[in-house]
């Protein structure tokens, strides 16, 4: 959930701030109502930077829309319980989506 904070209310609660960002919330700081920054769980901002890498990878957003293509033909496996390898590879070939 994104809350609105002005500076001078951030400052004050800026230790409980940190908490409630672990708990996945997010917080907005403004600055005479104009949002300036932003404080978020440290592994949201990874996940975030790591997406904007894959984005920015010609080749990474190539094998994205291919899979997506496969997803919208069906070439996909649905599995109960935990996978091994084994069981995907058994699973892929009954579908014929692997040779061998």
């Amino acid at each position: 959930m994104d809350r609105y904070l002005t500076t001078s209310e951030a400052r004050q609660k800026f230790l409980n701030l940190v908490d409630e960002v672990g708990d996945g919330d997010q917080v907005i700081i403004t600055k005479r109502g104009v949002p300036k920054a932003a404080i978020v769980n440290f592994e949201q901002l990874q996940t975030l930077k790591a997406v904007a890498r894959l984005w920015q990878d010609p080749e990474a957003l190539r094998a994205m829309r291919v899979s997506l293509d496969e997803v919208k033909q069906g070439k996909t496996l649905k599995l109960s319980g935990a996978p091994t390898v084994e069981r995907i590879l058994t699973a892929a070939r009954k579908k014929g989506l692997l040779r061998g």
